[in-house]
């Protein structure tokens, strides 16, 4: 199937490029290289423009410590509902939690959220 889609476009093309070598013409390209993409795609790093405070940070992990400490472990329909959006906020803490972990409240507040998670796994 794939070999038959690649014989069409190829057949496709044919034509277009020898009618354009048949006049001197160099053929075209059948897809246009970007060097300024690639050149910026190998040395580009992490880069964030949501910025959070150091009260935000705080507020956001007890936040989400009490929602998943406060739920029913035992309703399996609750973990199946909740627990994607649960993972998704818990990466989202992953990230804004970086340029806090050296302050020994909110590191010590971060240590408690992954226990709670490594709990939550293990009860699954």
């Amino acid at each position: 199937m794939a070999l038959r889609a690649a014989r069409t476009l190829l057949r496709a093309s044919a034509p277009r490029i020898a009618t354009g070598a048949a006049r001197g013409l160099a053929p075209a390209p059948l897809w246009r290289a970007q060097p300024a993409m690639a050149a910026v795609a190998g040395t580009r790093s992490y880069i964030s423009v949501v910025k959070y405070t150091r009260d935000d940070v705080v507020e956001k992990l007890d936040a989400y410590r009490a929602e998943v400490f406060s739920t029913n472990w035992a309703d399996y329909l609750n973990l199946v509902y909740n627990g994607p959006f649960w993972e998704c906020e818990f990466e989202k803490l992953t990230g804004i939690v970086q340029p806090y972990l050296h302050e020994p409240e909110v590191g010590q507040k971060w240590a408690e959220v992954q226990e709670l998670m490594d709990v939550l796994y293990q009860c699954e």
